[in-house]
């Protein structure tokens, strides 16, 4: 009998399940994980039974499948079922794929090593040499999703290769670390906010950001957002719609739906706020459905967005090259402000607490009470 004891990731954390693997005359024939060890235990013997009474149906030969035929079936099966962003995204890493050195390897010959080789051959691409490019991490979260596809619905005996090592690799220039605090001061917000202010002619963007800063919204639900989903009188707006920006044209498209279902959700407004969308609404000229728009009224572009957000970064040496870290500077004030994880969760439209705490980093938690406690713990000075 074999009976393998595995652990796996659930939710970020590491829990027992337990395989069984059915061997007749040397040979494995089936193969299934479950949750306690008497389970498997009674599929495997029965299993191994019914091989032994019907010879017929053990030792069957697994059709032949190159990589290149698993990510076809892929692409027929699998991809249409995800969300056209997430499509665009995973077509536009496909062709490292089908032109790579894997593409020609059979299911049953994808190892470890010929993972290495293609990383390797990642390296000798066009691309690699792409001023902004210093690693192909997400290629490789690419195979990774397409290899537990497989393993899950085409052939549960494949072990998928992807090792630490593999990740490592991908990372061929060197990467500036992180600040530690992955958040926004508010003294280098108030400065970001006033250099939008004085250096862009279209006030759209400070005024956005300030949006953003304040709700912890996303800059799709923020850019989606329409007049009839804010109340001034109850000083909420209702996150139920987004933009997504194609992948291919750069064009902005809004869609009546969230990122996931928790994301649906209302944001209270402050008086800042509604002073401020009251401006917007005084000032827009034509009579449109969008909150924040361009000088035409048309929805706002990504890249423009990302242009003027960076261009202020740049100029006052901040570190951040991104929008997501308005959400993560208010995650992180909020759980400042409040010490209430579940509201601060709440208002970010998060699954579990787990994703929240990410953003939310650990130093907001730490505040004087806990230093006092401590000192107290350790005694060191002996007082009673």
């Amino acid at each position: 009998m074999a009976i393998i004891k595995r652990y796996i990731k659930k939710n970020g954390q590491k829990k027992v399940c337990y395989q069984a693997q059915v061997y007749v005359k040397g040979v494995r024939q089936k193969c299934k994980t479950f949750k306690t060890k008497t389970a498997a235990c009674v599929w495997h013997d029965k299993q191994k039974e019914q091989l032994l009474k019907n010879p017929s149906e053990a030792y069957q030969e697994k059709p032949i499948m190159f990589f290149s035929d698993c990510l076809n079936q892929y692409q027929k099966e699998a991809l249409p079922l995800l969300q056209k962003s997430s499509q665009q995204s995973y077509e536009f890493h496909f062709r490292y794929f089908m032109k790579g050195p894997l593409s020609k390897i059979k299911m049953e010959h994808l190892n470890a090593k010929a993972v290495h080789a293609w990383i390797n051959w990642l390296k000798t691409h066009p691309t690699a040499k792409n001023k902004g490019r210093k690693t192909f991490i997400h290629e490789l979260k690419a195979l990774s999703t397409i290899l537990n596809w497989y393993r899950n619905f085409v052939d549960e005996d494949f072990n998928v290769p992807i090792t630490k090592k593999h990740r490592k690799l991908c990372y061929y220039k060197s990467v500036p670390p992180k600040r530690p605090d992955y958040y926004a001061r508010p003294e280098e917000l108030r400065i970001w906010i006033k250099w939008l202010k004085e250096h862009r002619s279209n006030p759209v963007y400070w005024r956005l950001a300030t949006f953003m800063l304040l709700t912890g919204a996303r800059v799709g639900e923020a850019c989606g957002m329409l007049w009839s989903a804010i109340d001034f009188e109850q000083r909420m707006a209702k996150v139920i719609r987004i933009i997504r920006w194609d992948h291919n044209t750069r064009r902005p498209h809004i869609e009546d739906r969230t990122k996931t279902e928790t994301s649906a959700r209302l944001l209270i407004l402050s008086d800042e706020l509604i002073n401020i969308l009251k401006d917007i609404k005084a000032e827009q000229q034509t009579e449109g459905e969008l909150v924040f728009t361009d000088t035409q009224g048309e929805p706002l572009k990504y890249r423009a967005i990302q242009s003027a957000f960076n261009a202020g970064f740049v100029a006052l040496k901040l570190p951040w090259r991104s929008t997501h870290i308005l959400r993560h500077s208010y995650a992180t004030m909020a759980l400042m402000a409040t010490r209430d994880m579940s509201s601060v969760q709440a208002s970010l439209g998060h699954t579990s607490s787990r994703m929240t705490e990410k953003y939310a980093k650990v130093i907001a938690l730490l505040n004087r009470d806990t230093a006092e406690k401590t000192t107290k713990a350790f005694n060191l000075f002996g007082n009673e």
